[in-house]
């Protein structure tokens, strides 16, 4: 009886210990868009990056990118920036919380570190990475892109992840005296998720 207890709890562990392979796509061309029911000093996309200089454009899965962007956000360059990322799937009507999110308490530190999730996605491409690294996102900071792919692949162990899920990201400006700026930034990408 033990060791039938024990095969089963193995293969539990086994079955949510190994990683599957999975596609998120994103549902609007656009890619981004804001989130809902947010105050006015709320910001989307458009309050961090003047976009008038890129493109994304959704082709076979994937996330064609191509231009620059420049950090249009008043916020001060002394000021830290903390970001939390979000996953959500979308279950009988309702939006529900995972257990896959990300926290980082000083963005401008990890930017353009080659473990981070966003530089795979991201940063990575961003050629001008050197002159700008030490800006990060402060008011005036153009980032001059190579053309690119995102291929938004991920290795996922535990439960189905199959279905409509979106990635809220928020940003939030702490000024030197550890207060939050008045403005902060909220977006999300909206997109079916799907084992390959």
């Amino acid at each position: 009886m033990w060791l039938l207890l024990q095969l089963t709890i193995l293969t539990g562990l086994a079955h949510y210990s190994s990683a599957l392979k999975y596609r998120f796509v994103p549902e609007n061309d656009d890619i981004f868009s804001a989130c809902p029911n947010q105050p006015k000093n709320v910001l989307d996309l458009n309050g961090l990056f003047d976009l008038s200089e890129i493109q994304f454009n959704l082709a076979s899965g994937f996330v064609m990118v191509s231009g620059n962007v420049t950090s249009v956000w008043n916020i001060q360059p002394s000021d830290r920036i903390e970001v939390s990322l979000e996953l959500q799937r979308f279950d009988r009507g309702e939006w529900i919380k995972t257990i896959r999110s990300i926290n980082v308490f000083n963005f401008c530190a990890v930017l353009y570190d080659e473990n981070q999730y966003w530089y795979k996605f991201w940063t990575k491409n961003v050629v001008n990475s050197k002159d700008v690294k030490s800006k990060c996102l402060s008011p005036g900071t153009k980032l001059v892109h190579e053309m690119f792919k995102v291929d938004m692949t991920f290795d996922l162990s535990g439960p189905s992840m199959n279905g409509l899920h979106k990635v809220v990201f928020r940003y939030k400006a702490i000024n030197a005296m550890q207060h939050e700026r008045d403005t902060s930034i909220c977006l999300e990408i909206l997109g079916e998720m799907s084992r390959i």
